[in-house]
C-alpha cells in the first residue's frame, strides 16, 4: 500500500470507506489497485470489519454499539463517530487528501461519514466524499435519509459527489447478473477515485495539480456529479468519451448541458496520442456550455496501454471567490508547502446562509399532499434552488 511518498510534490492522499457500503467499495477498490493510496475501512460492526481486505480497519463506537452496527440508525452512527473523534483527526492529520467513500441511507455511513468529513477538514486536509444513494426500491424513508446524509456531508467536504445505485448499476449494464453489476459497479465508483488520485500522482500529456483541483472542489458549489467511460482498441479514445457522455450517471449527458463547471481526466498508456485526447475534448466541448469552466488533465500508466479511460466530475454551480491568485505566503501556494495550522486553519469555503430556515417539510401542501416529492441527484427539486444550493440572501 501506498504511503504517498510517489506522489508529485509529495501530497499525501488516503480513501476512507465509511459502513457497510463504503467499506465493500474500497476494500474492492484497494484489491483492484497496485501502489495505490492509503485505504481505510471504518465501520463499529467489528464483524463486517474483518471481512474487508487490503485495508487499514479503524472500528469505532466500540462503546456504544459494543462492536455491532447501528440498525440504521443516523444518530447512533453519527455517536460513534463522534467517540472517536481523535483517532479520526489523527488518521487525517498527515493528509492533504482525504477522499470520503460512503453508501448513504444507514446508520454508520450516513451517520458518521459527515463526521470523519469534519475530523478531515479541520487538519486542513481537502476533503472529496463519494456518496452513492438508496435504490428507488428501498423506499422514501431510506432515501429522505441519504438526503440528509448529503446535507450533512456539504457542510465539511469541499465537494460531494452524489451516485445514485440505481444510476450506477444502470451503467454496470441492465442484463447482468447481480453478482456481476455489483462488481461493475464497484469498478465504475472505484475508477472516479482512481482518477482523482491518478491525476495527482502521475505525469501525463497535460498535468493538473494540487492547487487546481483545490481551486475546481472548492469552487463547484458542494455537489456533484460523475461518469466513467473506457475503451480499447484502434478506437478506444471515442469509445472511452462516449462511455462517459451518455453515462447514466449524468442522465445520458443531461446532466453536463447545463454544469457550470466540469474536470476532465483522461488515462491512457504510453501508446496515448495526443489526438486522442484532442478528440476526447472535443467531443466533451460539444456538449458543455460554451461558459462552463472545464479543467483537464492526463495520465501515462504503463498497465493502460491499447486502452484509454475518461472520467468526468461535473457540477451545475460555480463561484468565484476561491480563484483568486495566491499571495506571498499563502499556504495554498503550490511552490513551497506552508506547514498546516495545529488546530486546522481552512476556512469553511460556504458562506452562512442568512434567510431563515422555512422548514418546507412541515408545511401544508394542500391540494399537493399526496404528491410524491420530486427527487434529482439527492436534492428534493420541491424546494427552492436558492434554499438547496445555501444562496445568501442580501439583506
Amino acid at each position: 500500500m501506498a504511503t504517498g511518498d510517489n506522489l508529485i510534490g509529495a501530497k499525501q492522499i488516503c480513501v476512507v470507506g465509511i459502513g457497510g457500503g463504503g467499506c465493500n467499495a474500497v476494500s474492492s477498490m484497494a484489491t483492484g489497485w497496485e501502489n495505490g493510496p492509503s485505504v481505510v475501512a471504518i465501520n463499529t460492526d467489528a464483524q463486517a470489519l474483518e471481512g474487508t481486505q487490503g485495508v487499514v480497519r479503524l472500528q469505532i463506537g466500540e462503546k456504544i454499539t459494543r462492536g455491532m452496527g447501528t440498525g440504521g440508525d443516523v444518530t447512533v452512527g453519527r455517536l460513534s463517530a463522534e467517540d472517536d473523534f481523535g483517532k479520526l483527526r489523527d488518521l487525517c492529520a498527515t493528509m492533504d487528501l482525504v477522499v470520503v467513500v460512503a453508501a448513504l441511507g444507514g446508520g454508520t455511513g450516513t451517520g458518521a461519514a459527515p463526521v470523519v468529513a469534519r475530523a478531515a477538514h479541520e487538519t486542513g486536509a481537502l476533503v472529496i466524499a463519494f456518496a452513492t444513494l438508496p435504490f428507488a426500491f428501498e423506499g422514501e424513508r431510506r432515501m429522505a435519509q441519504a438526503r440528509q446524509g448529503v446535507a450533512a456531508l456539504q457542510d465539511h467536504a469541499d465537494v460531494v459527489i452524489v451516485v445514485p445505485n440505481q444510476a450506477l448499476f444502470a451503467a454496470a449494464g441492465g442484463n447482468a447478473t447481480a453478482a456481476e453489476a455489483f462488481r461493475q459497479a464497484d469498478y465504475i465508483l472505484s475508477m472516479g477515485v482512481f482518477a482523482i488520485w491518478k491525476l495527482l500522482v502521475q505525469r501525463g500529456l497535460i498535468n493538473i495539480d494540487f492547487a487546481t483541483l483545490r481551486i475546481v472542489a472548492r469552487c463547484s458549489g458542494g455537489v456533484s456529479v460523475f461518469s466513467y467511460g473506457e475503451g480499447r482498441g484502434f478506437t478506444r479514445a471515442d469509445e472511452a468519451a462516449q462511455a462517459a457522455l451518455h453515462s447514466p450517471l449524468i442522465e445520458d449527458g443531461a446532466a453536463l448541458a447545463n454544469a457550470e463547471s466540469v474536470l476532465v481526466s483522461i488515462l491512457g498508456g504510453p501508446d496515448m496520442a495526443i489526438r486522442e485526447v484532442e478528440s476526447i475534448m472535443n467531443a466533451i466541448r460539444k456538449v458543455v456550455r460554451k461558459d462552463a469552466h472545464i479543467f483537464m488533465g492526463t495520465a501515462i500508466d504503463e498497465q493502460w496501454r491499447d486502452t484509454v479511460s475518461v472520467t468526468l466530475v461535473a457540477s451545475q454551480f460555480w463561484t468565484e471567490e476561491e480563484t483568486r491568485a495566491p499571495e506571498a505566503g499563502d499556504p495554498e501556494t503550490e511552490t513551497e508547502e506552508a506547514p498546516k495550522p495545529a488546530g486546522g486553519g481552512k476556512k469553511k469555503k460556504r458562506p452562512t446562509v442568512t434567510q431563515p430556515q422555512l422548514g418546507f417539510e412541515s408545511l401544508s401542501k394542500g391540494i399537493f399532499k399526496d404528491v410524491e416529492p420530486t427527487h434529482h441527484m439527492g436534492e428534493d427539486l420541491d424546494i427552492p434552488t436558492f434554499m438547496r444550493r445555501r444562496v445568501v440572501v442580501e439583506k
